[in-house]
């Protein structure tokens, strides 16, 4: 294996960069042969952009980014594969401490339940047009919190294009878009929610996990070329990361990271170490606000990636001409998270069935030679979406079973 060429790895600054940079501060890229630069990109414009030409050969991306960029969606048609999910969950909906206010006089309270949160911000807007549109922000229109947070919207009875106006902002600047009452809320990852309760000028009211239960979130984004040509170096990037996720998913470890990530990211540890333990200002707290490596989430689902299509549909991104089946196929590389995992006997799935949509409660996911402990995969109103292509576009309500 080549060890001579520094590999340059991207990411935002976000509390889910954390396998790549707990990857480096533990020396697990040293370890496997590696010497990696990690590059901390102001948006996730300006990481694609160095991804897709080349300044990057890998980063922490949105979940769609590859299949975005596989299929030239708002970027030239460079393809991109991922081998690894990086984070489940960690993004939130937060308000303005004005909009907080109205809703909690509405009778919201720290229920973490998009329903009833839905419900009453649709009687408010009802009680008051004045508010209309309600400017949300989202970190990019190609990622799971644009379609979290329209899912959420619609199935509040509003009106994502008339009623909303969703803009695009960085994380780093979301904060200071509220304080300035540039926009009303916004959905990003943490810290920034947390971050913004600190501060004063918002309140998360409700986090993706309560959306969508451990859908990935952000993957390893690979040039397809960079892989091809360079395949012992990209297996071993897999190991050095999935060794990163599983001890990421230590509580004690995550907080000795916590000072890691502050430093890395420039924000106080208190905001990272809050948002690492579940406790984020507004929510009830709970242990998988972000989930690195248990639940078998380190593997590249394609039901997922079809679930993240159909989104992608909804939205009105996807080429109406162009079947998922072989995009997902091509882009989700289970076959690459398999190889890697061997050799670490880290969790491997039988199949592609990760039970999205079906489980309101943990369960075991039957394998080959032990069970693999699942978290729960609800969806918060019950959609479902098979992972068939025949089935693509057509979201239904199914039972938890």
């Amino acid at each position: 294996m080549r060890n001579d060429a520094e590999i340059s790895l991207g990411y935002v600054a976000l509390v889910d960069s954390a396998p790549l940079l707990v990857a480096q501060e533990l020396g697990l890229f040293a370890r496997e042969g590696l010497r990696v630069r990690l590059q901390r990109e102001p948006s996730w414009a300006s990481l694609r952009d160095h991804l897709l030409f080349g300044d990057l050969v890998a980063a922490h991306a949105l979940a769609p980014l590859p299949m975005a960029a596989t299929l030239g969606i708002a970027s030239p048609r460079i393809p991109v594969i991922t081998g690894m999910v990086l984070s489940l969950n960690g993004n939130t909906i937060t308000v303005s401490t004005r909009l907080q206010q109205r809703l909690t006089e509405m009778g919201m309270d720290a229920t973490d339940e998009p329903g009833k949160i839905g419900v009453l911000l649709h009687g408010l807007l009802r009680s008051d047009p004045s508010l209309l549109p309600l400017r949300f922000a989202v970190v990019s229109p190609i990622s799971n919190h644009h379609y979290q947070l329209r899912h959420w919207l619609r199935a509040a009875g509003l009106d994502v294009e008339r009623e909303v106006d969703i803009g695009v902002v960085p994380p780093r600047y979301m904060v200071n878009a509220l304080r300035n009452g540039e926009i009303d809320a916004f959905c990003v990852g943490e810290p920034w929610g947390t971050l913004a309760a600190m501060e004063g000028v918002g309140r998360p009211i409700i986090s993706s996990y309560a959306l969508w239960n451990n859908v990935m979130e952000k993957v390893l984004a690979v040039r397809e070329d960079w892989a091809t040509r360079e395949p012992e170096l990209h297996q071993a990037l897999l190991r050095a990361l999935l060794a990163a996720g599983r001890w990421l998913d230590l509580e004690p470890q995550r907080q000795q990271a916590a000072s890691w990530i502050a430093r890395a990211i420039e924000v106080p540890e208190a905001a990272v170490a809050a948002a690492l333990s579940g406790a984020i200002p507004g929510l009830p707290q709970h242990p998988d606000r972000h989930v690195f490596h248990r639940y078998a989430a380190q593997y590249p689902w394609r039901e997922h990636g079809h679930w993240i299509a159909e989104q992608m549909r909804l939205s009105g991104q996807w080429p109406a001409h162009i079947s998922p089946q072989s995009v997902v196929e091509r882009v989700y590389r289970g076959d690459l998270y398999r190889q890697a995992a061997a050799t670490i006997d880290a969790p491997i799935p039988m199949d592609e069935h990760s039970g999205i949509g079906l489980h309101s409660q943990p369960w075991r996911l039957t394998c080959q030679e032990r069970d693999i402990v699942m978290g729960a995969t609800k969806i918060f109103d019950d959609s479902q979406l098979g992972s068939s292509d025949q089935n693509f576009g057509m979201i239904h309500n199914g039972d938890p079973k």
